[in-house]
C-alpha cells in the first residue's frame, strides 16, 4: 500500500477521534445546570413546536397550495434539571420540513403541546428578559411603571433643560 494513503487514513481517524472527544466535552460543559450550587451535567433538553392558530400539519398550506415546509412555526428548546431548574435556551423561527412535522406528529406528539406551567413560566421569564432587559427581571408583578406624582418630579427635567441651555450660551 501507498504510505501516503496510510498516513492520511491515520490522520483522518485521529482528527475524527479528537472531534468526537471535544464535542462530548463541549456537551458536558454546555449542558450543565446553571442553578447556583447544582452543577449537574445530566440536564435534559425539551423541545416544543408552536404552530400558528390557522396552521396544521398537512401537505397543503392554509391557502390550499402544496408545500414541503411549514414556514411559520416557533420552536422552543428548554433545559430541565432534576433539581427543578428550567430555562428557555433557544427560540427558533426557521421553517420545518413537512416530514419532520409528520414525524413529530406520529412519534412525539407532546412536542406540539406547551401546557406544563413551569415551561410556560420559563418562557415568559426569558421573553420578559429579552424584551425588557436584564434590569427588569426581578420586578414585582404588582409594581407600577409610573413614578409617583409630585411637583418636584414634574419640574425636575424642566430645570435641567433650562440649566443646560444657560450653560451652553
Amino acid at each position: 500500500m501507498n504510505a501516503h494513503f496510510i498516513v492520511g487514513a491515520v490522520v483522518v481517524i485521529v482528527a475524527l477521534a479528537f472531534g468526537v472527544f471535544f464535542r462530548r466535552l463541549y456537551k458536558r460543559i454546555a449542558r450543565r445546570c446553571r442553578k447556583k450550587d447544582c452543577g449537574r451535567t445530566d440536564v435534559k433538553r425539551v423541545s416544543k413546536i408552536l404552530l400558528p392558530p390557522d396552521e396544521f400539519v398537512s401537505a397543503r398550506s392554509p391557502q390550499g397550495k402544496w408545500r414541503w415546509f411549514i414556514r411559520r412555526p416557533i420552536k422552543l428548546t428548554f433545559t430541565v434539571c432534576k433539581c427543578g431548574w428550567i430555562e428557555l435556551v433557544k427560540i427558533d423561527t426557521d421553517p420545518i420540513s413537512l416530514w419532520h412535522a409528520l414525524w413529530v406528529t406520529w412519534f412525539h406528539r407532546e412536542q406540539y403541546h406547551l401546557e406544563d406551567p413551569p415551561l410556560i413560566e420559563a418562557a415568559q421569564r426569558k421573553l420578559r428578559q429579552l424584551y425588557l432587559g436584564g434590569k427588569h427581571s426581578s420586578l414585582d408583578p404588582q409594581a407600577s411603571d409610573t413614578p409617583p406624582l409630585s411637583s418636584r418630579s414634574l419640574f425636575r427635567d424642566y430645570y435641567r433643560e433650562i440649566s443646560e441651555a444657560i450653560e451652553n450660551k
